[in-house]
């Protein structure tokens, strides 16, 4: 979201815990029969704000060559992660536009992996004609999701791409959420990725053309979002 936003959608996250029957924490494992008219009322504010944006990038076990991560998985997970951040930041940077990036913290046995991805991510911005040198990024911090609405929205919406992907959704609340994020794309199911301009809701299926093997989801155009 765009900083001056914060206050506008901490308005828009009170109002729904007030209106509607709110776990003590958002995340995909709290959706129930219970909590879903909160989690779908949460769904369409996202969809109604054009200044809330959802990118994520999906990768799967197999298709990581692990000879390129000095066969260390958390290597791979920490070069993926950084290897998004800067995707996007070059695909949507513009002169004066900075970025107050925040995480989760990062699955890592090196305890600064936040700050080792930030002196990488500028590093490679840094060869960006587009990017504002080294003003782009603002800062790069580890925090707790249970205090950052902006984070517990972001694993609600991942929790249902991954979901659909594994194909063992059997719980009714879920599927309905599902389908109900999929609805707001136009789209019959929510296993599908996006074409990389995608602004709104963006799905970055990792995959390497040149490994032999079909692709292995159908990008289409999320023609509902406004």
């Amino acid at each position: 979201m765009t900083w001056e936003r914060r206050g506008d959608f901490q308005k828009i996250w009170a109002m729904l815990q007030a209106d509607f029957k709110a776990p003590s924490e958002v995340k995909w494992t709290k959706v129930s029969r219970q909590t879903l008219p909160f989690f779908m009322a949460l769904v369409d504010e996202f969809f109604a704000r054009p200044w809330l944006t959802f990118h994520c990038i999906v990768i799967a076990r197999t298709d990581v060559d692990l000879n390129r991560h000095s066969r260390d998985w958390d290597l791979a997970r920490r070069k993926h992660f950084t290897m998004l951040l800067a995707n996007k930041i070059k695909r949507f940077a513009a002169p004066g536009k900075e970025y107050r990036i925040r995480v989760d913290p990062i699955a890592s046995r090196y305890s600064k992996a936040d700050e080792a991805a930030k002196i990488i991510l500028e590093h490679t911005l840094k060869r960006v004609p587009s990017v504002d040198g080294d003003d782009t990024i603002h800062s790069l911090l580890t925090v707790d999701s249970k205090k950052t609405p902006g984070i517990q929205l972001s694993d609600l919406l991942l929790g249902a791409v991954i979901a659909s992907r594994q194909g063992k959704v059997t719980a009714e609340p879920k599927r309905r959420l599902i389908a109900h994020i999929a609805e707001h794309l136009g789209w019959d199911e929510l296993t599908h990725d996006t074409y990389p301009g995608a602004r709104k809701f963006n799905i970055w299926r990792f995959w390497d053309p040149n490994c032999g093997t079909e692709r292995p989801e159908i990008t289409r155009l999320a023609t509902r979002v406004r």
